[in-house]
Formats: structure tokens, sequence, C-alpha cells
């Protein structure tokens, strides 16, 4: 078992997130459901058939990071950064903590399954995060990029990852670069995003 993070598109000012946000009960019966769930069990709650209505076609659940490599991601875009905190709460504020895993939280009891609290991001962060991933100098990252020290920062799955360093580096850069397309075809598409760690 391990940590996936994925994300939904969606209108963050519609009318079935303001419920998804204001109801426990809603968001219950909606996570059941597309476009929150790739299962259907039982009849779809208006909220989830509102949603679906909402996106546009081709759009639905996106997974980005195949290593589950998220936080390598997120060490990426400023490694001095990432070893200079301390506390989950400045990770949580920090900017490369919010590019990869969402702006703010969704709703105090939208969580995953494993507990861990939805975040969200609007179409706006996105357009900017998006552009901070395409601002990264590859050389001037791969420099400081570093598998033993994602280690010894307790790096989630860096033990996994190659160890060929310049290896490990195209890997975890082409997951922050896939990540930014997402961004972007969000971003085109007049979207926001909810981000799932599951």
């Amino acid at each position: 078992m391990g940590l996936d993070l994925g994300s939904v598109p969606v209108r963050l000012d519609s009318a079935p997130l303001r419920v998804l946000r204001d109801s426990a009960e809603a968001w219950e019966e909606a996570i059941l459901h597309p476009p929150f769930s790739t299962g259907d069990h039982g009849p779809r709650p208006a909220v989830s058939r509102d949603l679906l209505e909402l996106l546009p076609e081709g759009f639905d659940r996106g997974w980005h990071f195949q290593t589950r490599g998220h936080e390598q991601a997120e060490y990426l875009i400023d490694p001095p950064g990432f070893r200079r905190i301390r506390t989950w709460e400045e990770r949580e504020r920090s900017l490369p903590y919010r590019t990869v895993h969402g702006d703010r939280p969704f709703a105090e009891h939208a969580r995953g399954g494993q507990g861990i609290p939805w975040r969200c991001s609007t179409s706006g962060f996105l357009a900017e995060a998006a552009a901070r991933i395409d601002a990264i100098d590859a050389e001037t990252a791969r420099r400081e990029f570093s598998v033993a020290d994602m280690v010894d920062q307790g790096v989630y799955k860096a033990v996994q990852v190659s160890a060929d360093e310049d290896e490990a580096f195209v890997d975890v850069l082409a997951d922050l670069r896939r990540l930014a397309r997402w961004y972007h075809r969000v971003v085109d598409a007049g979207l926001d995003l909810i981000v799932i760690v599951d």
C-alpha cells in the first residue's frame, strides 16, 4: 500500500462544490461516484450528476506520479528550502508543497481513505504553479538534487529511486513537467483542481 496523488478538475465556485464543502453527508455520497471515484456504487446522487455535467469532455481524475514521487517533486522545486523546513505547518505553507499538493485545504470533512485532507487550487494558482515548474533550470536543479539528501530528509519513497542519481533526477523532473502540462490543460479549460492523496 502506498500514497498516490491525483486530482479532479472542477469549478471550485460551482454550486455542487459549495454543497460538498458545506455538507459532510453530501461529500460522503459523492466520493463513491465519478468524478471522485472510478467505480459507481449504487445510484448517483444529484451532486455527482451535476459535477459531471460541468466537466468538459475528456476530463476525469488525473494521476501524475507513476512512481509515487510527489514528495520528490516537491523536493526538486527547492532542495535548500526543503532542508530548512522543520515542522509540518511550515511545509504545508511552503510554495513547493502547495505547488504539488494543492494550494489550500478543501474542507475539514473531506479526507482521503488514509485520512489525508483533500486540498484544492484555483485556476489562477495553477497557472502560477505551472509557470514556476516551467521555469526550473535543469542544470541548476541538478546541482542541488541529491538522492542521499532526500533519504536523509525522509522524502517519501526516496529509498526506492534509482541508484543512478542522474537517472533519478531525470525521472523526478519528468514527473514535474508532466504535472505542469496537466495544470496548463486544466487552466486552458477554465477549471480548478481538487488534489487527493490516497
